[in-house]
C-alpha cells in the first residue's frame, strides 16, 4: 500500500470516528434532556401535589354541611317560622349563624379558586417545559418582555405550598428594575429548582428559624439579579467550584442535573447564575443575572459564563 492509499484509509477512519463521536453526542444529549424532563417536570409535580392536598383537606373540613343542619331547622319549624326565628333560643341565633357561615364558605371560595390556579400554572409550566424539551435542538424559545417580579412570584407559588408545610419563613425584598427579556419558561425552570435546592438545604440543617429571602436588585446598567438567599446546611468551600458540573450533588437522592441545566439555560439567555456560601451551615446565596430588555433590544449580550462568585449576603 503506497503513501497515498494510506492516506486515503486514514482520512476514512477519521470521518468515520466523527460521525460516531456525533452520533454519542447526540445520544449523550437526549439523555440529558430526557433528565431535565424528569427533574423539572418532578419538581413542579411535587407542587401539584401540595396543591391537590390540600384542597383535599380543605374540602373535608368544609363547613358546606352545616347549610343542611341549617336548612333541617328552618324545615322543622316551617309551620311556625317567625316565632322560631324571635323565640326560640336556636333560631334566634340562627340569622347571625348563617351570616357567619356565608362569609365562612366565601373565604374557603376564594382558597380553593387560589388553589386551582395554581395548579393550572404548574400544569401550564409542565406542558412548557416538556415542549421546550422537546425543541432542545434549537435550542431558543419565545423570548418576551417581562416584570421580573410577576416570574418571582410565580416560582414562589409553585413551592409556597411546601414552604408552608416545612414552616419556612420567607421575605421578599424587591427593587424597582426594569423588564427583563427572556424565555419566561427558563427562568421559571432555573427558580423553581433555587426555590426547591433551598428548601432541601434547610431541611438538612434544621435551623430554629427556617429563613428564606427573594431579592430582586439592579447588576450594574444592564443587567437585573434574582438572589436566593437561605440559611441552610451551605456549600463547603471545595464544592463551589462544582456545584455547577453536570453530575454532581451533596444530596443522596439528587441526581446533579438541576444547577447544570440552568446555568446553562441562563447563558443562553446572556445571563448567568452565580452561587456563594461561607462554608458549610452557613447558607448559601444563589443568584441569577439577566439582561434588561432595553440593552437586550440593541442585540447586546452580557458575559456569559459559569462560575461562583461572591455574592454580598445580608
Amino acid at each position: 500500500m503506497n503513501q497515498k492509499d494510506r492516506l486515503k484509509v486514514a482520512e476514512a477512519k477519521v470521518e468515520s470516528l466523527q460521525k460516531e463521536l456525533i452520533l454519542t453526542s447526540r445520544h449523550a444529549g437526549m439523555a440529558e434532556v430526557a433528565t431535565g424532563v424528569l427533574h423539572n417536570v418532578g419538581n413542579v409535580l411535587n407542587s401539584i401535589n401540595v396543591s391537590a392536598m390540600v384542597m383535599g383537606d380543605r374540602l373535608r373540613t368544609s363547613r358546606v354541611s352545616n347549610i343542611g343542619k341549617a336548612l333541617d331547622l328552618l324545615r322543622e319549624h316551617r309551620a311556625d317560622l317567625a316565632g322560631f326565628l324571635t323565640d326560640d333560643p336556636k333560631g334566634k341565633l340562627l340569622p347571625s349563624y348563617l351570616e357567619t357561615l356565608a362569609d365562612h364558605l366565601a373565604a374557603e371560595q376564594m382558597e380553593m379558586l387560589s388553589e386551582m390556579d395554581g395548579l393550572a400554572k404548574n400544569i401550564e409550566h409542565i406542558k412548557e417545559i416538556v415542549a421546550m424539551q422537546q425543541n432542545y435542538a434549537r435550542l431558543c424559545g419565545v423570548t418576551e418582555i417581562l416584570p421580573l417580579a410577576e416570574l418571582v412570584e410565580d416560582a414562589i407559588r409553585m413551592n409556597l405550598g411546601a414552604f408552608d408545610r416545612h414552616s419556612i419563613t420567607m421575605t421578599r425584598e424587591f427593587d424597582d428594575v426594569p423588564p427583563v427579556s427572556v424565555d419566561k419558561h427558563k427562568v421559571l425552570q432555573i427558580l423553581v429548582n433555587l426555590l426547591r435546592n433551598a428548601k432541601y438545604a434547610l431541611d438538612e440543617l434544621a435551623p430554629p428559624e427556617k429563613r428564606l429571602a427573594l431579592r430582586i436588585a439592579h447588576d450594574g446598567e444592564r443587567c437585573v439579579v434574582i438572589c436566593v438567599i437561605d440559611n441552610g446546611v451551605g456549600i463547603a468551600p471545595e464544592n463551589l467550584t462544582r456545584i455547577f458540573a453536570h453530575g454532581f450533588t451533596t444530596r443522596r437522592d439528587g441526581h446533579g442535573f438541576g444547577l447544570h441545566s440552568g446555568a446553562l439555560a441562563a447563558r443562553e439567555m446572556g445571563g448567568k447564575l452565580t452561587a456563594h456560601s461561607d462554608g458549610v451551615g452557613k447558607g448559601a446565596t444563589f443568584c441569577l443575572q439577566l439582561p434588561i430588555a432595553a440593552e437586550s433590544s440593541k442585540g447586546e449580550k452580557n458575559e456569559n459564563g459559569i462560575h461562583s462568585s461572591n455574592v454580598v449576603r445580608p
